[in-house]
């Protein structure tokens, strides 16, 4: 399975979590893809990476026991004058070299 595969199925899952939406175990798994071992599996990895879920048998679902989200992706900063003006001048290069071939 690719690694984007298997990131987006981690992100489906944390947004079905985050909702109290995935049903039991077997219809959480059918909801991601998954058997039912191989969602015991992702419970595991989040729980590794201190995801603080729980599940509720009355409802029948999974949740988080207080806020969060899980983030997967890459943050940007706010970048000054200088570095601005270096990306632009690497960009203007490999355009230039782009359109001389």
């Amino acid at each position: 399975m690719s690694v984007i595969k298997y990131l987006d199925r981690i992100k489906h899952m944390d947004e079905l979590i985050r909702r109290k939406a995935t049903g039991s175990p077997d219809k959480f798994a059918k909801k991601v893809g998954l058997s039912r071992s191989g969602l015991m599996k992702y419970i595991k990895l989040l729980k590794e990476m201190n995801a603080p879920l729980e599940y509720d048998q009355n409802r029948q679902s999974y949740y988080y026991i207080f806020p969060c989200k899980l983030k997967i992706g890459y943050e940007t900063r706010h970048l000054d004058h200088k570095e601005l003006v270096n990306i632009n001048k690497k960009s203007l290069k490999k355009i230039c070299e782009i359109v001389s071939v």
